[in-house]
């Protein structure tokens, strides 16, 4: 019974292993970049700001749409409204009657207004005219909004920049774990060989403490290697959301990056186009409030919905066209007008200014990566000769044409440059990411074009 449920449980740790593998399998470099963009709060933050624009672009065009309200309202008098009609003298000189006889009738006042007054009238009113403002005000958040999206493929680059660069950091960590696996391995030959060697005399238990040394040196960088695995794979799941034991499976290649084109400019940074959008912005702001100069004409009409409370002056119906012209506001406009022209002047100056910038970061990217490839060739080159050097030293160890401190001092030299040419291929797969962004070309159609898997 024991053995069964024993048998069980192994069962589900190798499915749930498996499933595990088959999902890191499926993490590509694209798919992890995908997923981190869409958990991105800051994406989504900046596309509900996006959002806010787009509506207030609506919002102005949308001041040309009737407004209509129903107004109610009850009123109690002191007394009803009448009118008194003064007594007439109409002088008669008929027959039988004394001379200079006048006739004075008395007539009843005309009520023109009830005490007790009920009104609810529906009214409609619409916008003709607005001076340009309603138009101006629709392209000016017409413009911020494609600043604001600029600004967030300006975001998707940096998350594109930061998903690489721990996805290569977890490739680096795995090739630099097949050299000190490989430096283990011929580690572990030596010491054969220097245990026979002890036995006949020919070395010292101080020689083979220094083996045990170097084993020891292996498992302190091996250590090392585990820490940088779990903070790459901690990044990685802060980035994207996916787990870390799906994520410390992954194990992607290192390999150098091709050559970026050399004639890269910064005229597609985001961020220039965001700044240039809201120069436009700012204009179309200037010359929305230039149009309060204007007069406003609008269209309105009325309906009364309750007659019998109306007065005799009181119309059943009304329909007409105002016309509202500001011709003096204390000079408030004026000086809305003022700070309109200096958000475009401040946007123009931010726009020279992180040109520039941005200029100098191209020229520091591409200084970079230039310096990073010829690194990979010196590298290379160095681990070439280091790799014969301890070659060499093996087959004089073996002869005896050598100590095993000799022997040691060479695998720590080829190791150390194994190492150091598997960071610089690290180094320069950075470099040209950070070139990429410095163009404004760090999307996944371009690192997949740049970047071998």
């Amino acid at each position: 019974m024991i053995r069964i449920r024993f048998l069980k449980l192994k069962l589900l740790f190798i499915f749930l292993m498996g499933l595990t593998i088959v999902q890191a399998q499926q993490l590509t470099r694209s798919s992890l970049i995908e997923k981190a963009i869409e958990k991105s709060y800051d994406i989504r933050n900046q596309k509900d700001e996006a959002q806010k624009s787009h509506l207030d672009q609506i919002k102005a065009k949308e001041i040309y749409i009737p407004n209509v309200t129903i107004n109610s309202s009850y009123t109690l008098l002191n007394d009803d409204i009448n009118m008194v009609i003064p007594p007439i003298k109409i002088p008669l000189t008929l027959p039988g009657l004394p001379a200079g006889y006048s006739l004075e009738p008395k007539l009843d006042p005309i009520r023109l207004q009830n005490r007790d007054i009920l009104k609810t009238d529906v009214t409609a009113q619409m916008i003709l005219f607005t001076g340009l403002k309603a138009p101006m005000l629709s392209q000016a958040a017409m413009h911020k909004e494609k600043a604001l999206a600029f600004l967030t493929e300006q975001m998707k680059s940096q998350i594109i920049l930061d998903v690489i660069t721990a996805y290569d950091r977890l490739a680096l960590i795995d090739q630099s774990e097949i050299v000190l696996k490989e430096s283990s391995k011929r580690l572990d030959e030596e010491s054969a060989v220097a245990l026979k060697a002890k036995q006949v005399g020919l070395i010292t238990s101080y020689d083979m403490t220094k083996i045990d040394v170097a084993r020891q040196e292996l498992k302190s960088k091996q250590v090392e290697l585990n820490s940088g695995r779990k903070l790459a794979a901690a990044r990685l799941r802060q980035l994207t959301g996916v787990s870390e034991e799906v994520i410390v499976s992954i194990h992607p290649s290192l390999l150098p990056c091709l050559l970026v084109p050399a004639d890269s400019t910064v005229d597609n940074r985001a961020e220039l186009k965001a700044l240039n959008e809201v120069e436009k912005a700012a204009d179309y702001k200037t010359k929305a409030d230039k149009g309060s100069y204007l007069p406003t004409v609008a269209a309105y009409g009325k309906r009364e919905l309750i007659k019998q409370d109306l007065s005799v002056l009181d119309p059943l119906w009304a329909v007409g066209v105002g016309l509202k012209w500001s011709v003096f506001d204390g000079l408030q406009n004026y000086r809305e007008i003022q700070k309109s022209k200096i958000d475009q002047d401040i946007a123009r100056n931010n726009s020279i200014k992180t040109k520039e910038l941005l200029a100098l970061n191209l020229e520091q990217a591409r200084l970079n990566l230039d310096q990073c490839n010829e690194l990979i060739s010196v590298s290379a080159e160095k681990r070439k000769y280091a790799q014969q050097a301890l070659d060499i030293s093996r087959n004089e160890y073996k002869n005896g044409l050598n100590t095993i401190t000799e022997l040691l001092a060479s695998e720590t030299e080829f190791q150390k440059t194994s190492l150091d040419y598997q960071q610089a291929v690290y180094n320069q797969r950075l470099s040209t990411l950070q070139l990429l962004e410095a163009t404004g070309n760090l999307n996944l159609e371009q690192i997949n074009k740049y970047l071998n898997e």
